[in-house]
């Protein structure tokens, strides 16, 4: 079964995953079961720590939206500021022209 398990988490996307396995006490009997979860390898320690999938994925979120208003700000930011234009090359005077000549 464990087999099986670990080839299921691979993923062609890049995304590691782990089966996180923890005991917990029962309140009523005080005996121990153990709880299956599969997680984001990034965020076990997360887990671990007393943090719900949830909570790490609304972080995730907020994390994303920030990066999102940041970009937004940026090309706003890069639109409103003034285009320095090239100073226009001087046109090649003609031989025949008038004003060139001294006086």
């Amino acid at each position: 079964m464990a087999k099986k398990v670990v080839a299921s988490l691979r993923d062609t996307s890049g995304v590691k995953y782990a089966k996180l396995i923890k005991s917990v006490k029962s309140e009523k009997t005080g005996s121990y079961s153990f709880k299956e979860e599969i997680v984001i390898e990034d965020h076990v320690n997360d887990i671990l720590a007393g943090k719900t999938q949830q909570d790490i994925i609304n972080e995730i979120r907020a994390k994303e939206k920030e990066a999102e208003a940041a970009k937004i700000a940026a090309d706003k930011a890069a639109a409103e500021a003034p285009k320095e234009e090239a100073p226009a090359a001087e046109a090649p005077k003609k031989k025949g022209d008038k004003s060139s000549k001294p006086e």
